[in-house]
């Protein structure tokens, strides 16, 4: 037996449903990975999670299925899940995900509330053994504990499950691996704070470390998002010394490989499938919605009705730029619906004085914010747009500092001091885009039904709709 033998861990995150790029990250795994073991190296294909992202058509058609099917065309062994997996699919739908995997779902803290224990599809951490090396993997996802609560799981805090497991498996392994989906910052903090982890990869917060990043003896690699790159970790072992002796990361551009063709045929039979699926009907309309992200519509009304009335809140707010397509009076379909609000994005309900309540209807005017763009918190679109509005009426005086005169809620005058039941957006309350949002009390969020889901009911509504044409906000001649 040699007294070195190498480890090279190819590794993914945050893919997000881009198909497009997965035939060439398939061709990324396959012919390093031929490389290296013809020269007798070892090798793992991992992935970070998120690899699902429910604004797909592919992905929202087979509820994941396609994803996984394309993880097994593509060989990989061991993954952890994001945020998009655990807390976007309904409990029994994510039960069922990885039923035809060829992979091991590594999910440390993900807990069956009825067993105390792992879920039945997934691993607390595995050990990958070679005859002269073992190694450790394990998987977290970030603790999102309210959400995961709602969904029906339970979740275990990180930090100090890593330290037992570590403890545990230290003496048994050469190798310790993290697959992380808590985030750059989570895992700087890991590598300092748990001795004894060899690579942390990353994901979550789409970094791109080109060339990784060492805290003490671990060292931390994170590939970006979409699968525009695949990480790459080398690992050299000492048996001898019974040490690592070599560490380094390194990014290969997904763009720089051919797609394989079978991948290809595969997506697009998917598509096909998919296409035809949701193009079954979802809800019938009574008029013309078209979208507009600069000034009022009756859609964004409409969306800020449909959130109101879900939550039973006595005001409703919408940012426009949450539509991204018109639809048509007449049969909409479930492929109409993602098209138009694709976010993995759910309601939420804030209680705000009307104080607060007036501070957000005074940012929400300034043309900074209509047009600022936005990233993360589930947004799938480009930007803020006119915040829609239900129960209220808005006087204001235009410009370029739009300022507000007069307020009411629901035909009496905005009261500074009394309370008001708010149905929004669950963004809203993690990006501090509307602090008084954020800051507001009695917070309670609706999952596991997303946007599109909501309007699949609300729009059958024909009064809500027709309300919806009436202005909201009323511009006052200076």
């Amino acid at each position: 037996m040699a007294d070195t033998c190498t480890l090279h861990i190819l590794h993914t995150n945050d893919v997000h449903s881009n198909f497009a790029n997965m035939p060439q990250i398939a061709s990324c795994l396959r012919q390093n990975r031929q490389g290296w073991e013809a020269r007798g190296e070892r090798v793992l294909t991992v992935d970070i999670g998120d690899h699902v992202d429910r604004m797909s058509l592919k992905t929202e058609a087979t509820w994941g299925r396609a994803n996984v099917g394309v993880m097994n065309r593509s060989g990989y062994q061991y993954v952890t899940i994001g945020n998009n997996e655990g807390i976007t699919f309904p409990k029994e739908k994510l039960d069922a995900l990885y039923e035809h995997a060829d992979f091991t779902v590594v999910a440390g803290n993900l807990i069956e509330p009825a067993s105390g224990r792992t879920p039945q599809w997934a691993v607390p951490y595995a050990v990958h053994q070679w005859p002269d090396l073992r190694v450790a993997i394990l998987g977290v996802t970030i603790p999102f504990v309210p959400f995961y609560r709602m969904m029906g799981w339970d979740l275990r805090e990180p930090l100090p499950l890593i330290r037992e497991q570590v403890a545990m498996l230290r003496p048994q392994v050469d190798v310790i691996v993290l697959l992380s989906h808590l985030g750059y910052q989570a895992d700087c903090r890991l590598a300092r704070e748990v001795d004894g982890l060899d690579v942390i990869l990353g994901g979550h917060t789409h970094h791109l470390l080109e060339h990784g990043e060492r805290i003490g003896r671990t060292l931390i690699a994170q590939a970006g998002r979409y699968g525009e790159h695949v990480g790459h970790v080398r690992l050299t072992w000492d048996a001898a010394a019974k040490q690592v002796s070599g560490l380094c990361a390194e990014l290969f551009r997904t763009k720089d490989y051919l797609p394989e063709p079978e991948l290809d045929d595969f997506l697009r039979r998917e598509k096909q499938a998919a296409e035809t699926l949701l193009a079954r009907p979802a809800v019938s309309l009574s008029a013309d919605l078209d979208i507009g992200w600069s000034n009022e519509t009756p859609f964004g009304s409409v969306l800020a009705a449909s959130l109101r009335k879900w939550t039973g809140a006595e005001v409703g707010l919408a940012n426009g730029g949450l539509l991204l397509a018109p639809l048509k009076r007449g049969t909409v379909s479930y492929k109409d619906l993602l098209t138009c609000v694709p976010h993995p994005i759910n309601p939420c309900a804030v209680t705000l004085t009307g104080e607060q309540l007036l501070g957000v209807l005074k940012r929400a005017v300034q043309p900074e914010m209509v047009q600022r763009e936005l990233r993360g918190f589930g947004f799938r679109g480009i930007q803020i747009g006119w915040m829609g509005i239900d129960g209220l009426r808005v006087w204001y005086r235009p410009g370029e500092r739009p300022d507000i005169e007069r307020v009411e809620v629901n035909g009496q005058p905005l009261d500074p001091g009394r309370t008001y039941r708010v149905g929004t957006v669950d963004m809203f309350m993690f990006s501090r885009l509307f602090p008084e949002l954020a800051d507001g009390g009695e917070i309670r969020f609706y999952l596991p039904e997303l946007l599109r889901e909501i309007l699949a009911v609300t729009l059958g509504d024909d009064e809500l709709v027709r309300a919806g044409f009436q202005p909201r906000w009323l511009p006052v001649s200076i």
